[in-house]
């Protein structure tokens, strides 16, 4: 099934993967789903694993502050990330995601495109998913395409199971729930157009 989607790849996809050495859940695992799936088409697809701290200068640069995490870098420095492991549902999102990343595209609605290429301002869209949950999927993929058309937008896919202190601080109580620049929050998978407007709801809360 995975070669199916990899045949719409068009341009080289790097997918940085950070782990440490330390205590850190599902590190090796992480690092053997990317690796498998860049097995598969290794012409287009490099691993770049880096075994660092939260504090080097590596991690820094990518914004990159836990432990397993995923960044997919294209033909564009996008902000396509993933914390924790990408199993289950979640699998799909990066199949799906690297199929994006490569063609520098996504198929959006024109107006919901237009609307999140307008933003200027940095938005941080973190969105937290359980392996199990058949919605979170939705909102994810939803995220990480407003972070492919427009790169002032970051979207994080967060494993809440392996981040309880996040989990906590952000009411995690369903999934999916996202939550934009720490000021507009939401439980389920919104259609797009919802969701762009959750986003631009966000901006003008933050300028106030």
């Amino acid at each position: 099934m995975v070669k199916g989607f990899f045949r719409a790849l068009r341009n080289p996809v790097r997918i940085v993967v950070f782990v440490t050495r330390g205590h850190c859940l599902y590190c090796n695992e992480t690092v053997e789903i990317v690796e498998k799936l860049a097995s598969i088409s290794p012409e287009l697809i490099r691993v770049e694993k880096c075994e660092c701290e939260v504090s080097s200068p590596e991690a820094r640069s990518y914004k990159v502050d836990r432990h397993p995490a995923i960044v997919l870098r294209g033909e564009k420095e996008y902000w396509v990330r993933y914390f924790g492991i990408p199993s289950g549902y979640e699998f799909g999102s990066l199949v799906e995601d690297i199929v994006d990343v490569s063609r520098g595209e996504v198929e959006l609605e024109e107006s919901v495109k237009a609307a999140i290429l307008a933003i200027s301002k940095p938005v941080h869209i973190k969105v937290f998913v359980t392996p199990t949950c058949p919605y979170c999927p939705s909102a994810v993929r939803t995220a990480h395409k407003f972070a492919i058309v427009n790169t002032h937008i970051m979207a994080d896919a967060v494993e809440s199971l392996e981040f309880p202190d996040l989990a906590r601080k952000y009411r995690v109580y369903a999934v999916p729930k996202v939550v934009i620049n720490d000021v507009v929050e939401f439980e389920g998978a919104l259609p797009e157009r919802v969701f762009a407007d959750k986003v631009l709801q966000a901006l003008k809360v933050s300028e106030k």
